[in-house]
């Protein structure tokens, strides 16, 4: 609806500027190490020959991605892509052979090993952020500020914060973040399904807070009758006058499976993703077009 694409035009143009490119490391297995990637001549890539995928979180930049190495649209490209489950599901997906490319968060300790072992080596193309959601009255939307402690606190049992943190589920990619940017893990409120215990999915009901990945927050938009909590003052791309940014932040990733040659369009195109110009320009693409494009579509993953 409407008051999605609102959200996220206003935020994108704001936040999505601070993500400037920067020298690209390339990582290898379980270390980084390395300059920028050069830039090379891209050539068209075949999406028929070529299969891209990934994690659902990231699917709005995979699909910008893809629809820009296939020289075609987003429309197109995410027809033939596929990005689902998480990053650990989608990393197994590439050692397994099923995917060509990947695009996806950090990989586990172990299943890096097992990338660095077939050859495969990721380059960093981008970076997401963990943000946090308050439930509230519709007539109450102005943002949140809160330090990482108050945000800890909500997920505390019996907190006397007066807020109820609800987590995602465990093994998705979110839950991963939280504990990655905060070093520990939380439940959140779970409920009981006969001797199993799962975790509850948050109401959004005023007291309430919940996270999800600012890139599926741009394409998915914001859920109704919820604000942003802004951490220590500030939201994803902000950057203060001391260089202080966003606490919450991880990057992503991309690898493509070994015995490409080097000259071989995907090989092209995940080198130059890598570089200066590919990371600025997949920060800029994730920017949707102004509202009134959009229509009144939730769809919120058009490219630019």
């Amino acid at each position: 609806m409407m008051k999605k694409q609102l959200l996220a035009v206003m935020l994108c143009g704001a936040l999505l500027t601070g993500c400037g490119a920067t020298a690209v490391p390339q990582q290898n297995g379980s270390g980084v190490s390395g300059s920028a990637l050069e830039q090379p001549t891209v050539r068209r890539v075949d999406l028929d020959d070529v299969s891209f995928g990934g994690c659902a979180s990231l699917s709005l930049a995979g699909n910008l991605a893809a629809a820009k190495a296939g020289d075609t649209s987003y429309e197109a490209a995410s027809d033939k892509t596929a990005f689902a489950g998480s990053s650990e599901a989608a990393w197994q997906r590439l050692l397994d052979g099923k995917l060509d490319a990947v695009l996806a968060y950090a990989p586990s300790a172990d299943t890096a090993k097992k990338l660095e072992e077939q050859g495969i080596s990721l380059v960093e193309v981008g970076t997401d952020a963990l943000v946090f959601l308050a439930g509230s009255s519709p007539e109450d939307d102005m943002i949140l500020d809160w330090t990482k402690q108050d945000i800890l606190a909500a997920y505390q049992q019996d907190s006397a914060s007066g807020w109820t943190g609800y987590a995602a589920a465990a093994g998705s990619d979110s839950r991963r973040m939280f504990a990655a940017v905060f070093g520990t893990d939380a439940t959140g409120v779970t409920m009981q399904s006969g001797a199993d215990t799962l975790t509850a999915a948050c109401s959004h009901t005023t007291g309430t807070v919940c996270y999800t990945t600012w890139l599926s927050l741009l394409q998915n938009g914001k859920p109704d009758d919820t604000r942003m909590i802004a951490v220590d003052g500030m939201l994803p791309g902000d950057t203060a006058e001391d260089g202080t940014s966003y606490p919450l932040t991880v990057p992503y990733y991309l690898a493509v499976r070994p015995g490409l040659e080097a000259e071989e369009p995907v090989m092209l195109f995940y080198r130059w993703l890598g570089s200066d110009a590919g990371r600025e320009w997949l920060a800029s693409a994730a920017v949707p077009p102004a509202a009134e494009e959009i229509g009144e579509s939730d769809d919120m993953t058009q490219a630019s």
